[in-house]
């Protein structure tokens, strides 16, 4: 092989270029490709355990605070979600932090040696998260899935334990038209033998789930009654539904404790780890504060973009007593507008600003969006000026940014730094 081959991208930039030519939103959905690359390498049974997170709502809070119970003890853990806001190195992380850019360059090399010419975006990136981790030697690797479950990239790894945080309708061009066959899709990442373990569910999705185990053998497991939560107030995701996420996490973590007996570092305890877990786990754009500043209002930002998650919206803002002057929306456009608009109005008695997204054709546009709202709703022209026009309006009173993590990832470009803790 010749270095030029063996040096596919000589700079960051060239990797990124490679990845836009993907194309984020473009699906193949078969596993032949990723398993060839991992069976190549190696690491189609990764050389530490890995943990794959599956559902609608809550993967990523869990899958942070199951990275956060992982550090407490004293290990190296490797975590993988998605989407990311600003750059796509947010995506995978060894205790927390992201990896240089050159790091990437060289592991994305690797990747392409083993035959990785062919993988989709989606599927690229997570071949590099478990070369990443192998080469990090982690104790631990999170796995949060991205679109479904039977066909998703992370679900060709061989992984010890599968999570199910609550399923909901989402992606139901993809997945389904009913809550019964997208939970079928996501229980596609059972196998025999495999534990898997959730918590809340709708009855619908929980007879499903039962279901499809008993079929492939998989030993299936719930949390409730498993493990407690500590009493504390530090908790470092804010809302009910967050001590739901933390304590599936929790029964998740023992479960791996109890397969290859970890014991806490130094002179800890396992009340010190879940103490320091549910304070540490933290990642952004979840119901996450913003303080004002000169340029912009007290802002709240929250992924909320579906009618589970902003039912779970409307429970933490009741919880905490926050009042909404101004809400900020936009969404995409495969979404069931006509089940969220109502549900977005009831987040304020003020303002609901539309921007207009940049340069991303999924998006529905804020004018067509306004037609759904009645006349409080106000078309901007960009997430730049609805922070402009939020500030005027709120004064000193919270703002609300939610409907789409995409919308977030505008304002992280245009803010980044809140983009970390």
């Amino acid at each position: 092989m010749s270095e030029t081959e063996r040096n596919f991208f000589a700079t960051y930039e060239d990797f990124e270029a490679h990845l836009m030519k993907l194309g984020l939103f473009h699906m193949d959905l078969a596993h032949s490709r990723i398993d060839a690359v991992l069976e190549e390498a190696e690491l189609k049974r990764p050389d530490y355990p890995v943990v794959q997170v599956v559902g609608t709502n809550g993967k990523g809070s869990t899958s942070s605070f199951l990275s956060a119970f992982g550090q407490a003890t004293g290990l190296t853990v490797g975590l993988y979600t998605s989407p990311h806001f600003v750059t796509p190195r947010e995506r995978i992380l060894i205790n927390g932090e992201m990896l240089d850019e050159e790091e990437w360059c060289d592991v994305a090399n690797d990747v392409m040696e083993c035959g990785g010419k062919d993988l989709t975006y989606f599927e690229l990136l997570t071949v590099m998260a478990v070369f990443l981790f192998s080469d990090y030697e982690v104790d631990l690797a999170i796995f949060e899935a991205g679109l479904g479950g039977k066909h998703d990239a992370t679900t060709a790894i061989e992984r010890d334990l599968v999570v199910y945080t609550p399923i909901g309708l989402d992606h139901v061009d993809v997945l389904g038209k009913t809550l019964e066959d997208i939970t079928r899709d996501k229980a596609g990442a059972m196998r025999k033998n495999l534990p898997v373990i959730t918590h809340v569910q709708p009855e619908e999705a929980m007879a499903v789930l039962k279901e499809e185990a008993q079929k492939v053998g998989a030993t299936f497991l719930t949390a409730e009654g498993t493990v407690t939560l500590p009493q504390t107030d530090r908790f470092g995701l804010i809302g009910a539904h967050q001590k739901d996420n933390a304590l599936l996490a929790l029964a998740a973590f023992r479960q791996l404790v109890g397969i290859y007996g970890w014991e806490p570092a130094d002179i800890m305890d396992w009340d010190d780890v879940k103490e320091i877990g549910v304070a540490d786990a933290w990642i952004a754009g979840r119901f996450q504060h913003v303080p004002a500043t000169e340029s912009l209002p007290e802002l709240y930002l929250d992924g909320a973009h579906n009618e589970p998650a902003f039912s779970v919206l409307t429970a933490a803002l009741q919880e905490t007593g926050i009042k909404p002057a101004v809400v900020i929306f936009g969404c995409m456009g495969n979404k069931d507008i006509q089940t969220l608009v109502p549900m977005v109005e009831a987040l304020t008695k003020g303002t609901i600003l539309l921007p207009q997204f940049t340069d991303l054709e999924r998006a529905e546009p804020a004018a067509r969006l306004a037609t759904h709202f009645s006349e409080r709703a106000v078309v901007c022209e960009s997430l730049q000026d609805a922070l402009t026009r939020s500030k005027e309006i709120a004064g000193d009173n919270p703002v609300l940014l939610c409907g789409s993590l995409y919308l977030l990832a505008e304002f992280f470009a245009l803010h980044p730094e809140f983009l970390q803790r």
